[in-house]
């Protein structure tokens, strides 16, 4: 392609020295960038999806790792074989990978469902995780070879390619939700394969022989089966959850955040549950509308803020089938709100093929059931509530935003709790029941939420103002109540919980008049919770919304031991230690298919200037992007109230202004470009701790707004930096047609490589020092690629023109 052609986009563009048989059309070249870009980002946020409901939620999040991996090694494969990927045959493989891609997606998919996986570590199960990780890497890595060939051969115009490619990765993100929510995540992956095929009709070569156009028709083939054979299709049933045989469900449906099915255990009536993502359960009750048959409720353990407080007016976070809604009912309540975050739960359960058999529980009068966050919820509410209750509020699912963007996080920080006090009467009651294990962990971390909740409102006496209560241990975990009341409990109310609790057979953890020799009295009366938190076995410090991860509570010098916790523990500790072990596989992937192939075969990539030069500005740029993308998605989950809401949003507006300020960057000064792309990387970097030192504003100030509304401001709000943000890439590729055009796919795949990485080191960053650090890094990374930019950066003349850019 030469210069004028691709200034004249609109004409059909031909590959230098290929035949007119088979011409490279420009405009269609960059519309089936625009769709395979699309595909890839949705078939990451599907199969994290599908991961989350087949594995535990810890393992989901490599799925951002191996579609990063594949675009990386496919970049490095276009390097290392010029000439079988050259401009001569640009036609037949663009058409022929994104055949492949979508050909490949269904078979995946076959795969995917039906391999069985336990949470253990032996040799056989890390044989099945490297087969379940390694077959999908497959259409990532045809994807990416797709969108590398097209920047490699169409590098004269890389700023309107890479925003081709920006753009349709903002689109899938905003079509990923309606997939998932109409199809659900396995006939969700056939319609990706669908589009695939699309971009594949886009490129057929001309003059090709009529035969060829149905090679991209076999992909489809299988979603029109699929919607023939209607949704009881055994072919698109997950085999295996969570290392077991699911069987046969009276309900099942997907949305982008969850798979609710419905079981009745030996078709027992009474035994019927609501399941999400295999694994978080709620009791569904068969309930025939006698309220007095269920007043056996009343001795359960997270009851007893009821016999305190039987008719004040009650909020119920995530109430799923309405236990805890039918026990408010038995103690005579009338004013009754339950905030559920599920949609399938409410509209297509209780609301729907299950309402006689609930009795038409969330159609009562005395019931006001709404869809939405909790937490944001509580922020919007005009109104104060006598009794706030949340009962085991925790699904372990990975939303389409990744596995460790629980909502539940969000529900259990020192913010969240002075929300919660905020909106209590000035004689409520808080009531939250976690598991209690031995030592105990999520229910005396919920104590050190409390104390530091009530120091940042100015309350005082916590000895007064909590009570802690579990059920008699009879198994490893087992529930534990926790109460505060923002007054502080009188005696009298005190005798009753403790008469009850004997009744009931529980066990007084702590109350003001009963104060045992255990974790909590110590740290219910301590006047330094600092050195409690620092002497304790776990870490039971309060989480911030900054780094909001409640029920991880093993210490670094902990992680490995974390595998030999009891269950209800090691499930959700081991999480970091996955997160580690990742870190450390993908960088052993990211030298072995990136690395290690230039190292190999190329053994003077890394001889010159420019190439070291190139090294280090690209992984910059990678890890920079990938930092700010991901901690921007956590920081607005909250805002928006669902995760795949800030996922969506979040990506579509970064991705969207991306791209534009990729297309934009074409009209920069070109006589200056290093002094242009340094100014760039240093205006990303500012604009980064901008944002940082706005966001809480932005976040607090408009969250009592509705969803469309706020989706709008956050679009608007990120788009500056995202617009900046797109700008480097394209503006680094020039630089490098420059100097050493042949590294033009290598550094795409390096860039890719360092997103690997950085997806994963964002999430350990913010587990261990928070998500504002994480931004932090970021801008230093975007400041540490200007360094890149120069031959010798401790010469004078280096010196100087750094000083300049400043």
């Amino acid at each position: 392609m030469t210069p004028s052609q691709l200034e004249s986009p609109a004409e059909p563009a031909f590959v230098e020295g290929l035949s007119p048989r088979f011409p490279v059309r420009y405009r269609r070249t960059c519309f089936a960038v625009f769709l395979m870009s699309a595909c890839i980002l949705m078939l990451e946020l599907v199969l994290t999806r599908i991961f989350s409901v087949k594995l535990y939620y810890h393992y989901a999040f490599m799925v951002i790792s191996l579609a990063l991996l594949g675009s990386g090694a496919s970049g490095v494969v276009v390097y290392l074989f010029p000439k079988f990927f050259s401009r001569a045959r640009l036609a037949k493989q663009l058409f022929g990978t994104c055949c492949l891609f979508a050909i490949s997606v269904p078979l995946v998919l076959v795969i995917v469902l039906r391999l069985d996986f336990q949470l253990d570590f032996t040799l056989r199960q890390l044989w099945r995780i490297v087969l379940l990780y390694g077959v999908p890497s497959i259409p990532f890595f045809l994807g990416g070879l797709c969108l590398t060939l097209a920047m490699t051969h169409l590098a004269e115009n890389i700023a309107q390619v890479y925003s081709f490619d920006l753009a349709g990765a903002a689109c899938g993100c905003l079509l990923v939700i309606p997939l998932l929510n109409v199809l659900g995540g396995p006939q969700a992956m056939l319609a990706i394969a669908t589009f695939g095929a699309g971009a594949a009709w886009l490129l057929l070569p001309a003059g090709s022989p009529k035969a060829v156009y149905l090679v991209p028709f076999a992909a489809v083939v299988p979603l029109l089966v699929s919607f023939a054979l209607g949704p009881d299709n055994s072919n698109l049933k997950i085999h295996y959850v969570k290392g077991r045989n699911e069987g046969e469900a009276l309900f099942t449906k997907w949305n982008s955040s969850s798979r609710i099915t419905v079981v009745q255990v030996n078709r027992d009536r009474k035994n019927t549950w609501i399941i999400m993502d295999g694994d978080a359960g709620t009791l569904l009750p068969n309930f025939n509308g006698d309220i007095g048959s269920w007043r056996f409720l009343q001795g359960r353990v997270s009851s007893l803020a009821y016999h305190l407080k039987p008719s004040s007016r009650t909020l119920i976070v995530g109430p799923g089938g309405g236990i805890d809604i039918l026990t408010a009912l038995t103690f005579g309540n009338r004013n009754i709100t339950g905030v559920e975050i599920n949609a399938i739960t409410v509209n297509d359960v209780m609301r729907g093929r299950f309402k006689d058999f609930t009795g038409g529980l969330y159609f009562r009068p005395e019931v006001q059931i709404h869809v939405d966050e909790g937490r944001s919820f509580i922020r919007r509410a005009a109104q104060k509530y006598g009794v706030i209750q949340a009962t085991l509020v925790d699904t372990w699912a990975a939303t389409a935003a990744g596995a460790f963007a629980l909502t539940e996080n969000n529900l259990y920080t020192v913010e969240a709790f002075k929300d919660y006090f905020a909106k209590l009467e000035d004689d409520g009651i808080l009531t939250f029941t976690r598991w209690n294990l031995d030592p105990p962990q999520q229910d005396l971390r919920l104590v050190s939420l409390t104390r530091a909740a009530m120091t940042e409102m100015g309350l005082s006496q916590p000895e007064q103002s909590m009570i802690v209560v579990r059920e008699s241990r009879q198994h490893e975990a087992v529930e534990c109540n926790f109460l505060f009341k923002k007054s502080g409990f009188t005696d009298e109310e005190v005798r009753t919980v403790e008469a009850i609790s004997r009744a009931n057979n529980f066990e007084i953890l702590y109350s003001p008049l009963t104060r045992p020799d255990n974790p909590f009295t110590r740290l219910v009366t301590t006047t330094d919770p600092g050195q409690f938190y620092r002497d304790y076995a776990y870490d039971v410090a309060p989480p911030r919304d900054n780094s909001p991860f409640f029920f991880h509570t093993v210490r670094l010098s902990q992680l490995w031991g974390s595998l030999f916790l009891p269950w209800e523990s090691r499930k959700t500790n081991v999480g970091l230690l996955v997160l580690f072990l990742v870190f450390l596989a993908a960088l052993v992937l990211v030298f072995l298919f990136i690395l290690f192939p230039l190292l190999w075969f190329r053994s003077g990539v890394f001889a010159g200037k420019e190439h070291g030069r190139s090294l280090g500005y690209f992984i910059c740029l990678g890890l920079g992007f990938i930092l700010i993308e991901m901690t921007l998605v956590q920081k607005f989950i909250l805002f928006l109230g669902r995760p795949v809401y800030a996922l969506s949003i979040v990506l579509f507006s970064t991705l969207l202004s991306s791209g534009l300020g990729s297309f934009v960057s074409a009209k920069l000064p070109k006589e200056r470009l290093l002094r242009t792309i340094s100014a760039v990387c240093l205006l990303i970097a500012a604009a980064t701790l901008a944002y940082l030192a706005l966001l809480p504003f932005f976040l607090y100030r408009f969250v009592a707004l509705g969803t469309a509304s706020k989706a709008l401001l956050a679009v608007a709000f990120l788009a500056p930096l995202g617009f900046v943000m797109g700008m480097p890439m394209p503006l680094g590729i020039g630089w490098l047609r420059q100097t050493v055009p042949a590294l033009v796919p290598w550094a795409w795949g390096l860039n890719g490589a360092a997103s690997v990485l950085g997806s994963i080191l964002t999430m350990m960053i913010a587990v261990n020092f928070g998500f504002n650090q994480a931004l932090i890094v970021a801008a230093g990374l975007y400041i540490t690629a200007t360094l890149f930019l120069f031959d010798d950066p401790m010469s004078r003349a280096s010196r100087r023109e750094v000083r300049k850019i400043a």
